[in-house]
């Protein structure tokens, strides 16, 4: 049986616009189905219209009556018409009136409203979900770009997105209504918002028979081109039309009655500016067709107009016609199109018995598909969602290793697509660098991101800034993970800032449960390549790494030889698991292949370790054998590796063979990948090898050093040769590209292979230690 609750519906003032009559039906539907619901309005606010017809026998408070006296009128801002005074007031004031009338939830509508419901969140702990219609900016760029507000785009933009932002990340959901948005929210906010269409009471039983003239409600102001639809009336003679509902403001509603004076329209429009229920179903009565002039992000009048079985007609793409079909419930032409308006209503005119039956099937779809109470069963189900995410525990990511302003490793991009999977058990904080931050503030899942940056040697490569830069992440990390302590935390790889700050916090909250993922070892400075001097530090804070490594209650490893170094290392057996890496095996496969073709393809970080230095000579070695073989290299480095890696190009005059592409986008880099020949794996030294599994998942056989991580991650779709031996690397790729059918059967048994690696089954592997660690 659901749980009944106490929740506030917010709305920033009274009057009869989209928003505010959907708050209002909000809190009468959640009333009916047992909650106690209650309309809660920041600011009450004077209109030539008195609004409080629209909550008689709701239940309903004004928070301003609550302010103190100077607080409880308000002042509209000039230019700025969609903000007043209490717009500012309110975050400040609202959270000590309500802090004596407790909500379990409230939902609240629009970006300023969203403001003070934040402000009450962050002061008296009552969650909200946030109902987005229209986004600041577009609300700027559509509605204001024509006025003197204009010239402080620059100024308010930044602000206004941010405080969006800001909301829309501590909200437990964020609600739109219609798809218009949708890729903005996303885009913009990295988050995957819900779509709740808006609904409507419909009529029991349609007239039969129905007026001629045109008619349009809703609420009105001057930028929503009211005069359209004097412009359609004149071309269209002895035609009637009825403009009816309220008007933000009395000098808009005084230049409406002008330009109908202008036009010589007066005997033809009616300008209702109060009307009933009622009125309003003897208006559609009398009317042939509904017309809407302006693009709506959804159009709440156009909806009531088809639940009184009148044809629709507004703009193509407003979010109401998503719930119907152009032709058949009405018409949906380009915005500001009154060639196709005009036509439209001269075809209806001609054929009544045509805007009948469009009205009759957009009547139908709306009882059956757009009802308030289908409506709020769905916001019940959102609430309960988002009430139940609010008690997950919450598991702290700290990726804080990644140090120079190039492309992510593969160990960089392991957790991001599992947690995006894990939502529905986790609220998930993640804690990483500013050059780190984008993969995860483009990832579509709720999170909370905390950035860690610093301007002082954040980008600077060489050993001493590199590790001044660590030391002030570690302090920083240290800093925040105990301050907010968490159920669960994970430190993303054995590097120093990501285990130093996990290790401090476990030490001081024991009952957080440390998840410590250790890619790969870094083998002795004697038998690794790069400056011997370097190398020596790098092994001293690894070994710093691993004994604090040990504290952490499970320790996760990409492959099982590096396990058993572990374990040979004194780690506790019980404590390591391996859970590998994935990849998008569906999302990958899918991708159409590029035009640009390579016979060879190398993928990873321009760095010693990846054996990048032997693509040059093994290269050599194919053009002598075919000449006009090419080598593409994505991937990006130091500008010194990279000139390194141009002057050995140079060197062997193979300017023509090999290109050298630098970073390239993900969906960019699968495509050429399908057009390739071959993968080329020259890494020395690797944990599991995700651009491997990535180039086996578009049907590349992959020719690669035996260092051990191929043969224990995939098993199939390769061919090895020994490490540093360029020659037989070379002659291996030559022979598969000679050899049709070894290559068909290479590249059969890679994508075999990759497809056991989508992330849903290692995204499983992870869930089942998870849980069992819930368990105990």
């Amino acid at each position: 049986m659901r749980k009944k609750l106490r929740i506030g519906i917010v709305v920033d003032q009274l009057l009869a616009g989209g928003v505010q009559l959907s708050a209002i039906e909000q809190v009468k539907e959640l009333n009916k189905a047992g909650h106690h619901a209650r309309l809660i309005i920041l600011m009450r606010k004077k209109y030539p219209t008195d609004f409080s017809y629209l909550v008689k026998d709701v239940p309903h408070m004004y928070l301003s009556d609550k302010y103190p006296w100077p607080f409880q009128s308000t002042i509209k801002f000039p230019i700025f018409s969609f903000l007043s005074s209490l717009h500012i007031a309110s975050p400040f004031l609202a959270p000590r009136v309500l802090n004596h009338h407790k909500f379990d939830i409230l939902v609240s509508w629009g970006t300023t409203t969203c403001l003070t419901t934040q402000a009450i969140f962050k002061k008296n702990h009552t969650p909200y979900i946030a109902i987005i219609p229209d986004p600041i900016n577009y609300i700027l760029e559509t509605v204001y770009t024509n006025t003197k507000l204009r010239h402080l785009f620059p100024l308010v933009k930044p602000i206004a997105r941010n405080l969006e932002s800001s909301f829309i990340h501590d909200a437990l959901e964020t609600i739109i209504i219609s798809q218009v948005h949708k890729k903005y929210i996303k885009d913009e906010y990295a988050i995957e918002p819900v779509i709740l269409p808006l609904g409507v009471s419909t009529l029991a039983k349609l007239p039969r028979r129905r007026g001629n003239h045109l008619l349009s409600f809703g609420r009105w102001q001057r930028e929503k081109h009211p005069d359209f639809l004097l412009k359609i009336i004149e071309q269209i003679p002895d035609i009637k039309l009825i403009v009816a509902g309220a008007w933000i403001s009395p000098d808009d509603l005084n230049w409406f009655k002008k330009t109908v004076t202008r036009f010589k329209l007066d005997a033809r429009v009616e300008i209702v500016t109060d009307f009933s229920s009622q009125q309003l179903e003897t208006f559609a009565k009398d009317a042939l067709v509904f017309i809407h002039p302006h693009f709506e992000a959804f159009g709440l009048a156009a909806l009531e107009a088809a639940s009184l079985g009148l044809p629709i007609i507004i703009p193509k793409k407003s979010g109401v016609t998503e719930l119907f079909q152009d032709s058949v419930h009405g018409f949906f032409p380009e915005n500001n199109d009154i060639k196709n308006y005009v036509g439209t209503i001269k075809k209806l005119i001609r054929h009544p018995s045509l805007a009948l039956k469009l009205g009759r099937n957009a009547w139908q779809l709306s009882r059956k598909k757009a009802t308030w109470k289908q409506h709020v069963q769905t916001l019940q189900n959102i609430i309960d969602q988002a009430l139940l995410a609010k008690h997950k525990p919450t598991m702290m990511i700290l990726e804080l290793g990644h140090a120079l302003p190039n492309a992510l490793s593969g160990g960089d991009k392991l957790m991001e697509p599992m947690a995006r999977r894990l939502t529905k058990m986790f609220n998930f904080t993640v804690v990483v660098s500013g050059i780190g931050s984008p993969h995860w503030l483009h990832a579509v899942f709720p999170k909370k991101i905390i950035t860690i940056s610093q301007k002082l040697f954040a980008t600077n490569p060489r050993p001493i800034p590199l590790f001044l830069t660590y030391v002030w992440r570690m302090l920083v990390g240290t800093w925040y993970l105990i301050n907010n302590t968490s159920e669960f935390m994970y430190s993303s790889t054995n590097i120093l800032p990501d285990v130093v700050p996990a290790f401090i916090a476990k030490w001081q909250t024991p009952r957080c449960y440390w998840i410590a993922r250790v890619h790969h070892l870094i083998p002795s400075p004697f038998n690794r390549e790069g400056d011997f001097i370097v190398n020596v530090v790098a092994l001293g804070m690894q070994k710093i790494s691993l004994a604090l490594i040990k504290k952490a209650d499970i320790i996760l490893t990409l492959n099982k030889p590096l396990e058993q170094e572990l374990i040979e290392n004194n780690f506790s057996p019980k404590k390591i698991v391996t859970v590998g890496a994935g990849i998008d095996y569906d999302g990958i496969s899918t991708t159409i292949p590029a035009a640009r073709k390579f016979d060879g393809l190398f993928v990873g970080r321009l760095h010693t370790s990846k054996g990048i230095y032997d693509l040059v000579p093994i290269w050599k070695r194919v053009v002598v054998t075919n000449p006009k073989a090419q080598l593409g290299i994505i991937g990006d480095g130091t500008e010194a590796t990279r000139k390194n890696l141009l002057n050995n190009i140079h060197k062997y005059h193979l300017e023509k063979n090999v290109s050298i592409l630098g970073f390239v986008p993900d969906e960019e880099m699968y495509a050429l990948m399908k057009s390739a020949k071959i993968f080329l794996f020259t890494d020395h030294e690797a944990g599991w090898g995700l651009a491997v599994a990535e180039a086996m998942a578009c049907g590349l056989p992959v020719v690669g050093y035996d260092i051990g991580v191929l043969d224990a991650v995939f098993q199939k779709g390769f061919q090895t040769v020994s490490i540093h031996d360029t020659q037989a690397f070379a002659q291996s790729i030559i022979t598969l590209i000679k050899n049709e059918s070894r290559w068909k059967s290479l590249s059969h048994a890679a994508q075999a292979t990759a497809k056991r690696f989508d992330w849903k089954y290692t995204t499983r592997r992870f869930e089942k230690i998870l849980t069992n660690v819930s368990r105990k």
